[in-house]
């Protein structure tokens, strides 16, 4: 049997660590994770568990292919960078040029981190969305044999951004705006066996769009589950509105997350549980993951 040889592009990202990590624990696949910045604590852990580490620059062209070149499958993540004058089209550029890098070097079988479009549909802005979404649009308009993965929120995320906010004694509020709209979610740990469930078998998956959740609960419904396993600490839904939410947050990507729940709460995830168990028969629900990590949860939020 051919040897799988996989680059993680944006090996430097938490989805590409999950990745990477996830790939060389699996064991069935040659990895080659590919970093912006070889110096950063995530490239020299990699590298010292023996994984080969390269640098790239995704807007050299010849960076990109030294990346690439020789390797049967990529897994692409991009991110946006809020500091930068235009974050739209500067990631849009980025991934294009992924993309193209993909086509020279005959990858043949590319897995995309894509989202949905948020403006095209509802006319809000969600800049980190709509970038992964027309980036994913080019990979089908030059016919890159592709799997997109669209990811939800993350439980960790549920912990940490925004973190739960002190209110009274051993009380906890949960400040995300989604109202009475439920949300899907997933342990950001469960991404990488995910994308190697899908490596493992690309006839299956070439040209598909994966939607994945482990869970999809209420934000009270979470805090229900956080108060049961975190007992005697109570967790309670904030009730914050989206703006509200937006202007407590603060910082370039605050309208952006706001109209990232806004289009959540119209509906318009269609994440799909059913799939993501067949890809990961092993997925965690909410609660099942705060029961395993409740002691990091309660270092994280300073619970005595």
């Amino acid at each position: 049997m051919m040897e799988v040889t996989v680059a993680v592009i944006g090996a430097g990202n938490r989805e590409g660590q999950s990745i990477a990590s996830a790939l060389v624990q699996d064991g069935g696949f040659k990895v080659r994770a590919a970093f912006q910045d070889l110096a950063s604590p995530e490239a020299l852990t990699l590298s010292a568990s023996g994984v080969e580490t390269v640098q790239y620059d995704p807007e050299d062209a010849c960076s990109v292919d030294a990346a690439l070149r020789g390797m049967n499958c990529s897994v692409i993540i991009t991110t946006t960078n809020f500091q930068e004058s235009d974050p739209l089209k500067s990631e849009i550029r980025r991934g294009y040029s992924l993309a193209e890098g993909c086509k020279r070097q005959g990858v043949r079988h590319v897995v995309f981190l894509a989202q949905h479009h948020v403006h095209r549909k509802y006319g809000l802005p969600a800049r980190h969305m709509d970038a992964k979404a027309s980036i994913n649009d080019y990979m089908n308009e030059i016919s890159l044999p592709k799997t997109e993965v669209i990811l939800p929120y993350y439980f960790e995320d549920l912990v940490a951004a925004p973190k739960p906010s002190p209110s009274g004694h051993c009380t906890y509020k949960l400040a995300l705006p989604m109202g009475d709209t439920a949300m899907d979610g997933i342990s950001l740990v469960q991404v990488g066996p995910v994308i190697a469930s899908i490596l493992k078998n690309p006839h299956r998956w070439i040209g598909k769009s994966c939607s994945l959740s482990a869970d999809r609960l209420t934000i009270k419904e979470y805090a229900v589950r956080l108060s049961r396993v975190l007992h005697p600490t109570q967790f309670q839904d904030d009730r914050i509105s989206v703006r509200a939410f937006v202007e407590s947050h603060g910082g370039p990507d605050a309208p952006d997350l706001g109209n990232m729940f806004e289009f959540w709460k119209k509906g318009s995830q269609q994440m799909s549980r059913t799939l993501t168990s067949e890809l990961c028969p092993e997925v965690q629900t909410f609660h099942t993951w705060v029961s395993q990590n409740k002691d990091h949860i309660r270092h994280a939020l300073n619970i005595h």
